[in-house]
């Protein structure tokens, strides 16, 4: 009751605005980035690994030219975010059921169990032979220094977009959004390429747009009704 109170005090014009596009919606799709996880313990945009900028670090060329150093990165990476857990914004998602397209590689989604969830910039925990297409699980990349793919002897990489790669199913995203009726960002600016395009789609076609860029683990349950 005590949450209850202070978000009728502080958001209450917000989630009465929102409620009544939630409410009044029948094909709502939701778009999520890093600020969904924040809760979860989880960094937004922007964080540094030994002083290198991550969208420094997990480039197709440094991959390629200092394997050593990316995996030693990419190992820290999946200790600290491999004990996240999903927060209740992941969970209200994942009981609602319906589309949702993040931008986030954590998981935490379909750990969640969000069935209908795209992830336009890959997994994590994954690890893909971009030669053979080969997946495995992330845990390989303890095992060896630089894991290779036990198919074709490749570098493996993880199942994730380098930054300046295409995301993955944007024209299932893109499909999505046409046939939606409202769209709720949760934690994203949605300001980068091609991501800017969505709401540009869903303004053009006269969709609603609904942003919750704060405190989500508390405004998404009680927004879908599974406060």
């Amino acid at each position: 009751m005590a949450v209850g109170e202070q978000i009728a005090k502080e958001d209450r014009q917000d989630l009465e605005f929102w409620g009544r596009l939630w409410q009044s919606a029948r094909r709502p799709l939701v778009l999520s980035g890093a600020g969904i996880s924040v809760a979860s313990g989880l960094p937004t945009v922007g964080q540094r690994w030994n002083g290198i900028p991550l969208r420094t670090l997990f480039t197709q060329r440094r991959f390629e030219s200092r394997p050593k150093e990316f995996f030693d990165c990419y190992r820290d990476w999946l200790w600290n975010w491999g004990r996240a857990e999903p927060n209740p914004a992941h969970r209200a998602l994942a009981a609602w059921g319906g589309r949702v397209v993040t931008l986030n590689v954590d998981g935490l989604h379909r750990k969640s169990g969000s069935s209908g969830c795209v992830e336009v910039h890959g997994r994590l925990f994954e690890l893909a032979c971009r030669q053979c297409g080969l997946i495995l699980e992330a845990r390989l990349a303890f095992r060896e220094d630089v894991p290779r793919c036990p198919g074709c002897n490749s570098l493996l990489a993880p199942n994730m977009v380098f930054v300046g790669e295409p995301v993955r199913h944007f024209a299932t995203v893109m499909d999505w959004v046409g046939d939606a009726d409202l769209l709720v960002a949760i934690g994203t600016r949605l300001d980068v390429s091609p991501i800017n395009q969505i709401p540009l789609a869903a303004h053009r076609k006269g969709i609603p747009l609904v942003r919750i860029n704060r405190r989500a683990e508390v405004l998404v349950p009680i927004l879908v009704g599974r406060a």
